[in-house]
């Protein structure tokens, strides 16, 4: 699958963000092109063994990638961090291409700027790196989600500062929780005026998931030395279970739903299929069994997801039934319907297999390949998105794009799903929340 869906990009979009099903080329923000297929990737190619285009891919950059950056036009500074930066530092560390960690230091130091606009040091959501303009308050997972990538780039460099920006926002959105979210769900909107968290919806999906992820995850990272994270992390978990957690009727489903200004949302997000592979992880590392437990119903629920549709592919959105006389649990509109290629639920079936060695991981994985390679799978190379899972025709295509995190996080979790324990271990790495493999840092330990 990793060599159709690069032989889709390499072939028709070699050097643009992403491939267009539709047109079978390049495509990409129209004043900012960066490449992010190819430089998130790259850490999948080495890793399946395609070491030929990987060294192609790694010379590429090697001779084009800092034109790249410097280019005016507005970025996601949350996106261009996790995947490009994060590819960087990743295929750095399996490759030891010292042009790669080169590259990952002049794009740190070019969006370093953006987090001194606000006394606050909290970032906005766009920048601009030639003029240092920024725009649009960003959500929670956006200012909760840079910390991985800029600590490993500091230890890496040892500039320290890139941990300092970063840190920075940790501590607010600690204080905050410490003073205002006692059980720790923080609402996704920023007032970014005051840098303070405006009361909004509550929820593990879009605009709030990353967040937690990397309260667990950055204590992992440090060797288990910050502990501040792990604290956090355990009573935000409590704050899930507690607030969060829904069961679906007749059949009862557990899910995770949202909080909206108070009022409890039968609504799952795919992306909250994260949160099975996340409380497995804790689990490993000392978490208590009832993570464990609920890791393993809302996994037999996401995989539910993908299982009761007709495409045998999980729609984008789903909400639950939790009403009595309803025959079905899973409630899915024309809307929500599309598949977009995620890898939330791949991520966590990956987790949990080699966690648990339970063989039926790896049989759903298997059932989710099958439906990817019927229905989404392009003739001429790549995999396309479908608008309809539920019933009906599919619709090839719904999104142009094929998005840079089909190879970069989907396929990778795939293929990590059936290899050996041995390969990037969970007890050594950690991924940043676009699959990227960062080492624990033992010395901090």
């Amino acid at each position: 699958m990793v060599q159709w869906a690069w032989k889709g990009y390499a072939s028709n979009a070699y050097g643009h963000d992403s491939l267009n099903v539709k047109t079978m080329k390049g495509t990409g923000l129209p004043d900012h092109d960066m490449a992010l297929t190819l430089v998130d990737a790259l850490d999948t190619l080495y890793l399946v063994g395609m070491f030929e285009e990987f060294d192609r891919a790694s010379e590429w950059v090697a001779n084009n990638m800092e034109q790249r950056i410097f280019l005016s036009g507005f970025i996601s500074l949350f996106e261009t961090t996790i995947r490009l930066m994060g590819g960087l530092l990743s295929s750095y560390y399996m490759s030891g291409h010292v042009h790669l960690l080169t590259i990952a230091n002049k794009l740190g130091m070019a969006l370093s700027p953006a987090f001194t606009v606000y006394t606050h040091g909290i970032p906005d959501k766009d920048y601009d790196i030639v003029s240092k303009r920024t725009r649009a308050s960003p959500s929670l997972a956006e200012i909760g989600t840079l910390q991985m990538e800029f600590k490993y780039l500091a230890q890496l460099t040892e500039y320290p500062r890139y941990q300092e920006q970063v840190d920075r926002i940790s501590d607010s959105l600690a204080k905050q929780v410490e003073e205002k979210y006692t059980n720790g769900l923080l609402p996704v909107q920023l007032n970014q005026q005051s840098g303070k968290i405006s009361t909004s919806k509550i929820t593990l999906g879009a605009n709030g998931d990353s967040y937690y992820e990397y309260l667990l995850k950055q204590w992992l990272q440090s060797g288990k030395k910050e502990d501040k994270f792990k604290t956090q992390y355990m009573t935000a978990v409590d704050g899930i279970m507690d607030k969060l957690v829904g069961k679906s009727k007749p059949n009862g489903l557990v899910f995770i739903g949202e909080l909206v200004y108070g009022k409890f949302e039968p609504k799952m997000d795919h992306l909250v299929c994260f949160v099975p592979g996340m409380l497995t992880l804790g689990y490993m590392n000392g978490m208590p069994e009832e993570h464990l437990t609920l890791a393993k119903q809302l996994m037999e629920t996401c995989y539910q997801m993908y299982a009761q549709m007709a495409a045998k592919l999980a729609p984008e959105i789903m909400y639950f039934n939790m009403k009595e006389n309803v025959e079905e649990d899973l409630l899915v509109s024309a809307t929500d319907a599309f598949n977009l290629l995620r890898p939330e639920t791949v991520e966590s079936l990956m987790v949990m297999y080699r966690v648990t060695k339970d063989e039926k991981y790896r049989e759903y994985g298997r059932e989710i390949i099958n439906a990817f390679e019927k229905n989404c799978r392009l003739e001429r190379g790549g995999y396309a998105s479908i608008g309809n899972v539920a019933k009906g025709p599919v619709h090839v295509g719904f999104r142009n794009e094929m998005e840079s995190f089909f190879i970069a996080e989907t396929l990778k979790y795939l293929f990590l799903l059936f290899s050996d324990d041995s390969m990037l271990p969970l007890d050594e790495i950690v991924f940043n929340t676009e699959a990227h493999p960062f080492p624990i840092d033992r010395a901090a330990s």
